[in-house]
């Protein structure tokens, strides 16, 4: 189905309406909940389990880390913790020690006492048996009289957690039943958050009354420990402590509860559902005591670092500088202050990245949005793949002519699709399954077989090795990326995409550049793709040579990349970006010789057909039986399998070549945004988690409901980001201007003057051209202001329009700076200019424009400042006649080697204050 541009248009607005609607409503959780802006109340209150087994909980809004020995160690060494209570508190108990001494001894006495010491942290954990708290031991700990407790010497406590109240139901008689219980909880709360010179603990806990199995209790407990009275006791201990220091871990309930019959007796559960409990209380007490690093992906009463400088300084950048140049830009243009802000378009297109950046950073660097643990659920997975495979299969759309062999459709749906399917194996969490991540490998393979591929093409054909071509798609790959892992304060090799395309297109390039007179000379270019891919793979398979680069850039820099992680994501695929090389070469040549017109070539085409199906059952095949760390040895070696056999399968027919899917399409060419913006965006704490943008949503369909918002937000801004990337980037490089948005399109006006007047002269505008020359390109703002663009050339453009008789001047203004005036250029004269040239050739059509459309082309406005520092408005381009001192800086600018320079000097500065 066709929509039409005006109704795309018109759906904008509203798509942006949604987008800000869903951010907003996301957001203000902070002015309804200010209380509870770490989550730690979501992490005591709320939760409900992600899976069957109860071995994963998901506390409201926040993710919770599994504690293991080395995080509990950072967090408590040579700390004390100590649990009084009942037979519910000592199985917590023992699930503390033994998430740092895993082969403790856990029988024994069970009403006694117990001890245990990490020797090799020196944090003890203690445990004192008194079910109805009355012993003279509780006392003492209560109070903090007694200098020695089991021969040790007395620390103040950690954790400090007390667990009673089942016996008082039980056993009412000599307890003194709910009545006395109450007594004992309001004198232990008021004991335990009494103001004292040394505090009872750095944290103190009162565990709920326990819910229990009444399906599964014994006769007694069944008519003693009844649901109603626990349920009183419960309330009566959320008031109690409301507005006290001491915490109520009321989510242990709903984890029994949700347990159903992880339950053995009705009131003890197995030792995974008390070790989530346990994990409850270490993330409450410790995740603002390990080290604050990215992925932060433990959320739950969590204060998210303070900013670094360079995170100040972006977002200040974003913040402040931004508007004040759009208001100097639209309102003050002609405000010496101005020459340091780009145009208006270049404007719009930074603030669109810096809003895209900021969403991000608040979304994953900030409490103020939720987030949420992934737990791979095959129900789930295959929803979802049916979704996209339903979406793709709606929107498909055939060419009414013949396209070439691997035609940019084609490719820009693969990459969709694909995108597509990684972006769910990320969502659900699905890289614990071989049968998943197996393929997906092989999907990440396909991106850089098409940049062999597709950079062997360009490089073979048109043999173009100039700066700006490399700059321009060094800088679009990595625009993003270092921005975010500059404002995110990451590691710029943990968004590994965009760092393993630029590294092998560099390759690549090398390749081709060398010798490059040469490069359509048969053996000499296969000779340079085999010695270049025995030489990468050598490079990457010895520990020595990336090593010693990466303590280089550790010396130069500053960064501290991981050696032995890079060596993995680049051994993984470092043939099959010389294979997509070999093929590309196979292919021009096949164009070459014109082989579909060769006798033999039906054969030819039916055996590819046989033999690609075959290659791609057997890989699948192969790939769903092994595990995949076994995979990992075989990748670099099979993957080419797969590929080249899609890429004959998917072109083996007219119809299945012509035809695409416009949602692949979609994602395909926002697909490096929407990999990268995953990371922040759809996912949360650098893809550890899910973003939550729904918190006001619970219960059934939350999951769907989330999903769909935040799928929806994502895309949007991935789809906007993108060509607001692609102009900030071609900016950067060549200078030039986006296309002015909205406006009708006329015909630009780019310009070479070449002039023979003094400094002097120049300056006052009074020497006038000798010439003026057309050039094929449009002149950019830096390029426009480095050339011989002033006044003097505004001056003589004015005469010599005039002299037409067919122009239109409009006297627009008069000021203090100068007369404005506004001439419109037809585009077909029949009168020459002062200059001896034909209109035609002075403003119309370049000659290299080729069959352009001219109905769109009205002619030419020049918008001229006729004041000390001159302006020329072209086509929506503004060119600046800045002062000696501006002109000589962009002068630098639009030099290689200043932009390495400037752009190296940045980096380091930036890291410089990050070590």
């Amino acid at each position: 189905m066709q929509i039409s541009a005006a109704f795309r248009r018109s759906l904008q607005p509203l798509f942006w309406v949604v987008a800000i609607a869903i951010v907003s409503l996301a957001g203000l959780r902070g002015l309804f909940d200010p209380a509870d802006k770490t989550r730690c109340s979501s992490l005591l209150n709320h939760g409900s389990w992600l899976d069957s087994e109860r071995t994963h909980w998901q506390p409201k809004g926040c993710m919770l880390r599994t504690y293991d020995i080395q995080h509990i160690t950072t967090c408590m060494s040579g700390s004390r913790v100590v649990v009084i209570g009942d037979s519910v508190a000592r199985q917590l108990y023992y699930a503390i020690v033994k998430k740092v001494l895993p082969d403790a001894n856990t029988e024994g006495n069970r009403h006694s006492d117990i001890y245990f010491q990490d020797p090799t942290s020196g944090t003890s954990f203690e445990f004192y048996w008194d079910p109805v708290l009355n012993m003279t031991k509780t006392a003492s700990l209560l109070t903090g009289s007694s200098n020695r407790v089991l021969g040790k010497e007395v620390q103040t406590p950690t954790i400090f957690l007390v667990g009673s109240g089942l016996w008082y139901l039980r056993y009412p008689e000599w307890s003194g039943g709910v009545e006395r219980w109450q007594q004992v909880m309001e004198n232990l709360v008021r004991q335990m958050g009494s103001s004292r010179l040394e505090p009872l603990a750095r944290h103190l806990f009162i565990s709920p009354i326990p819910t229990v199995n009444t399906e599964k209790l014994s006769e007694e407990r069944l008519h003693t420990l009844l649901p109603v009275d626990i349920d009183n006791m419960n309330n009566y201990l959320r008031d109690a402590t409301k507005d006290t220091p001491v915490s109520v871990p009321f989510s242990w309930n709903k984890m029994r509860e949700a347990a159903g019959n992880q339950t053995n007796d009705g009131l003890h559960y197995v030792e995974k559902v008390v070790t989530v409990e346990a994990d409850v209380l270490l993330n409450y007490v410790c995740n603002n005591r390990v080290p604050k690093i990215a992925p932060m992906s433990a959320t739950c009463c969590y204060s998210y670092p303070s900013n670094h400088w360079y995170q100040t300084l972006m977002l200040a950048i974003f913040l402040i500088w931004l508007p004040v140049g759009y208001i100097l830009q639209t309102y003050y243009h002609g405000h010496p202050v101005s020459r340091f802000f780009p145009s208006v378009g270049i404007l719009h297109s930074f603030a669109v990245v810096a809003a895209a950046v900021m969403y991000m950073y608040y979304a994953d660097r900030t409490s103020l949005f939720a987030k949420g643990s992934k737990m791979f659920s095959a129900p789930s997975s295959i929803y979802l793949v049916f979704l996209c495979l339903m979406a793709g299969s709606m929107t498909l759309k055939r060419s009414e002519k013949d396209q070439a062999f691997l035609n940019r459709d084609q490719t820009d749906e693969w990459k969709g699709w694909m995108q597509v399917m990684i972006l769910i194996y990320h969502y659900v969490g699905a890289s614990s399954i071989s049968a998943i991540y197996n393929p997906v490998r092989m999907l990440v393979a396909s991106y850089l077989f098409m940049t062999g591929f597709g950079h062997f093409v360009f490089y073979y054909k048109k043999a173009d090795f100039g700066f700006n071509r490399v700059a321009s798609i060094l800088v679009r790959l990595n625009l993003l990326t270092i921005l975010l892992a500059y404002t995110m304060n990451t590691d710029y090799l943990a968004y590994y995409f965009a760092p393993l395309v630029s590294f092998f297109y560099l390759v690549i390039y090398g390749m081709m550049y060398i010798g490059h007179s040469h490069n359509h000379n048969p053996l000499f270019i296969l000779s340079k793709i085999l010695v270049t891919s025995i030489l990468t793979a050598t490079a990457i398979h010895r520990p020595l040579v990336l090593g010693s680069m990466f303590k280089l850039l550790h010396f130069v820099f500053g960064v501290t990349w991981s050696a032995a992680e890079w060596r993995f994501r680049l051994q993984l695929d470092v043939w099959i970006v010389f294979i997509g090389a070999l093929f590309a070469y196979g292919f021009t040549k096949a164009q070459e010789v014109s082989i579909t017109t060769h006798p033999q070539w039906s054969v030819i085409r039916k055996t590819s057909i046989i033999a690609s199906a075959i290659g791609l059952l057997g890989y699948f095949s192969f790939a769903a039986s092994i595990q995949k760390f076994e995979y990992n040895h075989w990748h670099p070696y099979i993957s080419w399998i797969p590929i080249l056999s899609f890429v004959v399968l998917r072109n083996s027919t007219a119809p299945l070549r012509n035809t695409v899917s416009t949602f692949y399409t979609f994602v395909g060419k926002c697909s490096l945004e929407t990999f990268i913006c995953q990371f922040h965006m759809w996912l949360a704490a650098d893809t550890k988690g899910i973003l939550v943008i729904s918190p006001w949503v619970e219960g059934v369909g939350a999951w769907t409901i989330n999903l769909a918002l935040s799928t929806f937000l994502f895309f949007t801004i991935a789809h906007v980001l993108s060509g607001a990337t692609g102009e900030l980037s071609d900016w950067l490089i060549t200078g030039r201007e986006p296309k002015p948005k909205g406006r009708p399109a006329v015909q630009t006006v780019p310009l070479t003057v070449v002039t023979n007047t003094s400094d002097k002269e120049y300056e006052s505008g009074a020497g006038l051209p000798v010439a003026v020359k057309r050039q094929s390109v449009m002149v950019s703002p830096i390029a426009a202001s480095a050339g011989a663009v002033g006044p003097a050339t505004l001056k003589s453009l004015m005469e010599a329009s005039l002299e037409l008789g067919e122009s239109n001047a409009i006297t627009s203004q008069a000021g203090r700076m100068g007369q404005k005036i506004e001439v419109q250029l037809p585009n077909d004269h029949s009168k020459g200019t002062k200059t001896g040239q034909s209109p035609t050739s002075a403003f119309g059509k370049s000659s290299d424009s080729g069959s352009r459309d001219d109905r769109t082309q009205d002619g030419v406005v020049l918008q001229i400042d006729a004041s000390r520092v001159g302006r020329v408005r072209s086509g929506g381009v503004v060119a600046s006649a800045a002062p000696p001192s501006a002109d000589a800086f962009k002068r630098l600018w639009m030099q290689p080697g200043w932009k390495v320079a400037i752009f190296f000097t940045v980096i380091w500065v930036l890291n410089y204050g990050s070590t």
